[in-house]
């Protein structure tokens, strides 16, 4: 938490405060992914306007949990540069736009500004190394260990029309 108030930012004028953040065990779609043990250090950059107060939020940090492809544990690299706004008088019908959720008052909750960020940072698919070839879908084996002894897929027979006008009918 940083006390705004303490800060007594004038117009125009500009703190960065480092705080020490204990990332939360997040849990997205029912699979658990956490953060480093230690806390993570993140940079609170506030600028006091005419009109209300600037946020700006940076940290990098990782993040691990299981691959999407293997389900083997990975490790996500997550750099962090988000901003907010807070708007001393904020307009009747913009106030999405210009209200902080983070700032109750004049504390700043860093800690869930930085646990949300890393949720909306994390990539869309997780894995353990780019070239993850994941898990057979007959037997579940670890493709990355090397092919396992299923046959290969059967082709799908509803394709055959079009393979015998193409001539690459295999039969």
């Amino acid at each position: 938490m940083i006390d705004i108030a303490q800060l007594r930012l004038e117009p125009g004028e500009e703190r960065s405060v480092e705080v020490p953040v204990v990332l939360p065990h997040l849990a997205i779609g029912g699979v658990e992914y956490a953060g480093p043990a230690a806390p993570v250090v993140a940079r609170v950059d506030l600028t006091r306007l005419n009109s209300g107060l600037l946020l700006r939020l940076r940290l990098a940090t990782t993040i691990d949990g299981p691959c999407h492809r293997c389900l083997e544990e990975a490790r996500i690299p997550v750099s962090i540069d988000a901003r907010e706004y807070q708007a001393d008088a904020p307009e009747a019908g913009a106030e999405s736009e210009e209200v902080c959720d983070y700032l109750q008052g004049d504390e700043l909750d860093v800690a869930t500004w930085a646990a949300d960020a890393v949720v909306l940072a994390m990539p869309h698919k997780i894995l353990c190394r780019e070239d993850c070839k994941g898990l057979c879908p007959s037997c579940g084996a670890d493709l990355n260990a090397g092919p396992c002894d299923c046959p290969p897929p059967a082709g799908d027979d509803r394709w055959g029309p079009l393979r015998e006008l193409l001539g690459d009918d295999p039969a």
